[in-house]
């Protein structure tokens, strides 16, 4: 069985590359506290009179954190010059992998920072997690959460969906911890991979980490166990509660589920409206009528046809016909002040067109998966610094050089879509590129012919034609398989080898799929897979 590719259009520059470092964004707002290192008033006044210029005038510029990323980042870019300089044997392999190593767990050790909003606005204890959940909720302040649900692109989305919808409920949104889902590694905080301190400053939408709030099982302290009740979106969505806990499950929450009433959808019909959920929050009265009808009801119920000994003239047991995982009796209702949501990957937008048409201009519209989630939050969430530095060095490995051409960004998913979904066939993805080179071409000869997203990012190189892009591709296919083979031999294409790189040896088993992400970021067109969550993403960011 074959299906197209999802082709998304080119966007020229990259919404995850970092631009100007923290210390340059201007004024954070009341959330941010003081700089970090600020001097007093009379050692300003001392050193004023030294005046540097040049390079030394931007480097005094930067904050301390700022300088040791840039001299972490010139000597690991120093040393990878160095190995490019040597021949491509064994031995300069492995002294890429080990300046990698080292670049991964410094600049790591450099982004760690300070959250940039005041904790102390929204936490009792801003300095330290605490041995329960419910002790860090400070009295005024509304919350809201949710679990891990699917692989990590169904995350992220997820996760993007939460801070939304944190805006439209005017919470503050307690950022699940990562969950690994399809290889064996242990939780992690999503400022891993994903720069929040940026993310605040860019949208106002204050987050903070769940392990900000009650720390991880596996750290030293043996932890305290709670429950927690969550409103269930999937049951209302799929017809059962979220099984996987297991971002709740890292500090030792169970969760006890809530049915939510029936709810309006998004455009597409199936995820709820996120207008439906604010209005769930808002109608207090209406809430509590609906927690006494659960109660009493005992919702939510099985179809009494699937129930083995029920009888069409006998009354049914609802206490025995009641979906599992669900016990209104026996546990109290999701709290007021932490609205819990049991995933929010099933919520969804209800997208309207442009108020009028633009005469002479193509319209690029929404993609999939492109609704308020993404717009007022996803594309806001750019990969740290440690991952972004980790991309450029892949990248500089698969060009062999320090420059990295232009190039189309592709994504094939095969594995477990031979039996899922089927195989997206190789003739899809280079038909797909082609087309991208014509797009590519089009919009270099008429760059102010078209709106959309990324129209005002757009960026070419001069003599540089569609046709001259490289193409890089990652896959989960077996790097020595023939069809991965093909992929470079006979089309030429710079494919990710993370078995050569030794990523997950090196990095551990989350780094493979987040470098892949920041890499197919940097793409200025990208063809990816159909059904994909990955590719949808990884479109929406070239976009």
């Amino acid at each position: 069985m074959s299906r197209s590719s999802a082709e998304h259009e080119l966007l020229p520059q990259s919404p995850t590359s970092p631009t100007l470092p923290h210390a340059h964004y201007g004024h954070r707002g009341s959330l941010w506290p003081e700089e970090e290192g600020s001097e007093p008033e009379e050692r300003r006044a001392k050193f004023s009179g030294r005046r540097r210029t040049g390079l030394g005038a931007a480097f005094s510029g930067l904050g301390w954190a700022d300088r040791m990323r840039w001299i972490v980042g010139a000597t690991v870019l120093g040393a990878f010059v160095y190995v490019l300089t040597l021949d491509h044997s064994t031995d300069a392999r492995d002294r890429l992998r080990e300046s990698l190593h080292t670049a991964a767990h410094r600049l790591h050790d450099l982004t760690e920072a300070k959250a940039g909003m005041n904790k102390s606005l929204i936490l009792r204890f801003p300095d330290a997690p605490q041995d329960t959940l419910q002790s860090q909720l400070k009295s005024g302040v509304r919350y809201i959460t949710t679990m891990s649900y699917g692989g990590h692109a169904n995350q992220f989305m997820a996760i993007e969906n939460l801070l939304y919808l944190a805006k439209l409920l005017s919470r503050v949104a307690i950022v699940p911890t990562l969950s690994p889902l399809h290889f064996d590694e242990t939780p992690r905080d999503f400022s891993v991979y994903y720069d929040l301190d940026r993310f605040y400053y860019e949208t106002g939408i204050p987050a903070v980490e769940m392990s900000a709030l009650k720390p991880f099982n596996f750290s030293a302290r043996p932890r305290v166990k709670e429950e927690i009740s969550c409103w269930s979106v999937l049951e209302q969505t799929a017809g059962d509660r979220n099984v996987n806990d297991g971002s709740m499950a890292a500090h030792e929450i169970a969760v006890r589920y809530w049915p939510l009433p029936t709810m309006e959808r998004g455009s597409e019909g199936f995820n709820l409206w996120f207008e439906s959920l604010h209005s769930f929050d808002f109608g207090r009265l209406k809430r509590n009528k609906w927690i006494e009808r659960v109660k009493k009801e005992l919702l939510p119920q099985r179809y009494p046809s699937l129930h083995p000994t029920s009888k069409a003239n006998q009354p049914l047991d609802k206490a025995k016909t009641l979906k599992p995982g669900f016990d209104p009796l026996g546990t109290a209702p999701p709290d007021e002040s932490l609205f819990c949501l049991d995933t929010t990957f099933f919520l969804g937008s209800r997208m309207l067109p442009p108020a009028y048409p633009l005469p002479d201009k193509v319209f690029e519209a929404p993609r999939g998966y492109e609704g308020h989630g993404w717009i007022e939050a996803g594309q806001h969430l750019r990969f740290s610094a440690h991952l972004e530095d980790l991309a450029t060095l892949y990248l500089q490995d698969l060009f062999s050089g320090t420059t990295i051409p232009p190039f189309i960004a592709v994504h094939i998913r095969r594995g477990d879509f031979q039996s899922a979904r089927g195989l997206t066939s190789l003739e899809a993805f280079t038909d797909g590129v082609e087309r991208a080179r014509h797009r590519l071409d089009w919009r270099m000869d008429h760059p102010d012919e078209w709106v959309g997203a990324g129209h005002a990012q757009q960026r070419y190189w001069k003599g540089v034609r569609g046709k001259d892009y490289a193409v890089v591709a990652t896959t989960d296919e077996k790097p020595d398989s023939d069809f991965v083979r093909q992929l470079r031999e006979e089309l030429g294409w710079k494919v990710v080898d993370h078995d050569r790189m030794r990523t997950e040896e090196e990095l551990g088993a989350w780094y493979p799929t987040m470098i892949d992400a920041a890499m197919l970021a940097r793409g200025r067109a990208f063809v990816g897979t159909e059904w994909s969550t990955f590719s949808y993403l990884a479109g929406l960011r070239v976009k």
